[in-house]
């Protein structure tokens, strides 16, 4: 546990976390730093991530910035190499880097599908194994994949983005079973519909978001802190015997479709 007394426990960690420039991966730097975690950005945008060091600094939290292509090995080695030249270890990976687009089936473009599964799926897997190598030499460490609930359920006009996904959380349960004898452990965590820029292009739409907050049983939205938290929790000691899970965090919203379904004689959901 860290000094806080809290289950996040990341005082003296050094944690990683991709695409952390803005959204999810913003917050999860934010808030490891909170805890105590010294934070190292990877991002494409080395500006975005910049920004986010500066807030967190600005909190009395240590954190650094560095340019990295997920999807491109030379910089993911490069990356991971400079961050052990700066802190000596890492305790904890979070493969938050992503991207989504929507095309139906047969009209998926394959180039469009080779750039959901070079950024969501090969860079997981790069980002796994080369800061796994390192956390192997150790004998210790976390890794967090964020998937999604589409990883559980097609998404409509989605043909890349729900299997990439997908992968992502067999990626983690797959580290688990061959890394959890070596000391290491690896989850996933699936987010529902958080605020993030992400999704604002969806929830903009005040009849498009009222229909998707009947979907949710807690009937909001998350706050990516209430994510991040979790990611938190994963990465540090409080959940020692976690591995191979993949905890989705949505408000209840994988629980309602049999809700939805009409029936007569049963009022609808409120």
């Amino acid at each position: 546990m860290g000094a806080r007394g809290d289950l996040t426990g990341l005082d003296g960690k050094v944690v990683v976390v991709t695409g952390a420039g803005q959204g999810l991966g913003a917050t999860t730097a934010r808030f490891a730093g909170e805890q105590g975690a010294s934070v190292v950005l990877f991002d494409v945008d080395l500006d975005a991530a910049q920004g986010v060091v500066d807030e967190v600094g600005a909190d009395g939290g240590t954190a650094r910035a560095v340019r990295c292509d997920v999807a491109d090995e030379g910089s993911v080695r490069g990356a991971v190499g400079e961050t052990i030249e700066e802190f000596g270890r890492i305790d904890g990976l979070v493969n938050n880097a992503g991207v989504i687009g929507f095309e139906r089936l047969e009209d998926l473009d394959v180039a469009e599908w080779d750039r959901l599964v070079a950024v969501n799926l090969r860079g997981t897997f790069l980002c796994t194994q080369h800061v796994g190598r390192v956390m192997l030499e150790r004998g210790s460490g976390s890794i967090v994949n964020i998937g999604s609930v589409a990883a559980g359920a097609p998404q409509p006009n989605s043909g890349a983005y729900s299997p990439t996904k997908a992968a992502v959380v067999m990626l983690a349960r797959q580290a688990a079973v061959e890394w959890g004898p070596a000391g290491l452990r690896a989850n996933a965590v699936s987010p529902g519909i958080m605020e993030t820029p992400m999704a604002q292009g969806f929830l903009a739409d005040p009849e498009t978001r009222a229909r998707r907050l009947s979907m949710v049983a807690s009937r909001r939205f998350a706050d990516p802190r209430e994510v991040a938290s979790v990611i938190a929790w994963l990465l540090s000691d409080g959940s020692s015997y976690v591995n191979g899970q993949n905890l989705e965090v949505d408000g209840g919203m994988m629980q309602v479709l049999l809700g939805l379904l009409p029936r007569p004689g049963t009022p609808p959901l409120r």
